[in-house]
């Protein structure tokens, strides 16, 4: 080989570790070199542990109303082809978008008919099953956190302006949210009564099914400023009058979906007259996704809901 071939030897081989070592940099940080389509495939870890490849999001399948109401505040909507039905806001979302059922009954075959290039659905979705068959199904499926805290708020906000590209968007709605949780908790300062609230999800047989620790309702009755009278229950529980009056609830919360019904079956229950919020008549409601969602509006939902509880059974 003359010294002009080992030059030119040497350049060649020096390139192709550069390379090497470039794709190296790209794998460590999450981005895999590209498709055929030009597109970055990333990998992402989700709330699960999973590492999953996303090659593109033009076609999202979105299960989780947050998920949606999320994406759409980062004017990602165009991305979106299917929504669940708790995906309430905004409201355009459900005329725009294909219907995939409830986030807890999802048919698989129903999600896949609509050719999504990623699934994101929140970590409480279901059935198992289906969720099952999404993930054996090739299609990247993201779980997303369901934690119903500020910060986790905050960091599904910033996971899923990674997975979209949408990081300065998300930054700028976490400084948003931020500001009024900042805005919650001065009021609630302002404010100090605690007030007691049980959540009835629905009437059974006549009887509330309300909320105890470890779920939505919960933790948003406590982020409002009020204590939750079915704390030392697990989950939702059906009461019966005498426990009912037990609880000594000041106030009643229910979605507004139900509101109606579970108005008139308890003001009509001489168990629940005998509380405070039956002697005040005490019962206010607010849409449910607003209300449990944990989502980009949940400040501002927590703080309508903590001046609700502080006026509701009051004179006007």
């Amino acid at each position: 080989m003359s010294g002009n071939e080992a030059m030119m030897h040497n350049r060649i081989v020096s390139r192709r570790h550069l390379g090497v070592s470039l794709v190296a940099m790209t794998v460590t940080a999450g981005i895999l070199p590209k498709t055929g389509h030009g597109t970055p495939v990333r990998m992402i870890t989700d709330c699960r542990g999973r590492r999953v490849a996303i090659p593109g999001a033009e076609r999202i399948a979105c299960i989780g109303g947050t998920i949606t109401e999320t994406l759409y505040a980062f004017g990602r909507s165009g991305s979106i082809v299917g929504v669940d039905l708790t995906s309430t806001w905004p409201e355009q979302a459900q005329r725009e978008k294909k219907n995939l059922g409830y986030m807890r009954a999802i048919s698989a075959e129903g999600v896949l008919s609509l050719r999504p290039d990623l699934i994101l659905a929140m970590n409480d979705s279901g059935p198992a099953t289906a969720m099952d068959q999404l993930a054996a199904s090739g299609i990247p499926v993201v779980f997303v956190d369901a934690t119903h805290t500020p910060d986790a708020i905050e960091g599904r906000t910033r996971f899923l302006a990674e997975i979209v590209n949408a990081r300065s968007e998300g930054e700028r709605l976490c400084a948003t949210i931020s500001g009024q949780f900042r805005t919650l908790a001065a009021w609630r300062q302002s404010h100090p009564e605690l007030r007691r609230v049980l959540f009835v999800m629905r009437m059974t047989n006549n009887r509330p099914m309300a909320a105890g620790k470890g779920t939505a309702a919960d933790a948003v009755i406590r982020l409002a400023g009020a204590v939750n009278a079915g704390a030392d229950m697990q989950g939702y529980k059906i009461v019966d009058q005498e426990n009912l009056v037990a609880l000594r609830p000041d106030v009643i919360l229910t979605m507004q979906q139900s509101d109606d019904a579970i108005r008139s079956e308890l003001l009509a229950d001489p168990g629940f007259q005998l509380t405070p919020a039956g002697k005040n008549r005490a019962i206010i409601a607010m849409e449910g996704e607003r209300l449990l969602g944990f989502g980009p509006r949940t400040p501002q939902a927590a703080l309508e809901l903590a001046q609700l509880i502080a006026t509701a059974g009051h004179p006007a």
